[in-house]
């Protein structure tokens, strides 16, 4: 889902888009594959800014989340993104 490579199955991660420390749930509109570096590298911080300092995740993230994650997430996701300083 953020470095656009192709894994196999086996190779992935579940990624809570919005973690679960935070508020998120288990629900599938919440759960991206990722790969183990990538989950790594996300942690528990909040996704956008994650984003914000990844401009290759945030790419490929709206380009392929939209068919998979919630639209109520992508919207918060995308507003905090918006609001955070240092957006590259």
């Amino acid at each position: 889902m953020y470095c656009g490579e192709r894994f196999e199955p086996d190779a992935l991660t579940v990624d809570h888009v919005q973690p679960r420390i935070r508020g998120g749930d288990r629900s599938g509109g919440n759960l991206v594959t990722a790969c183990g570096a990538c989950n790594a590298r996300k942690g528990a911080s909040p996704l956008a800014h994650f984003l914000r300092d990844d401009i290759v995740a945030r790419t490929h993230f709206f380009a392929l989340a939209a068919k998979h994650v919630w639209p109520r997430i992508l919207r918060s996701v995308a507003d905090e993104l918006d609001r955070l300083p240092g957006q590259r």
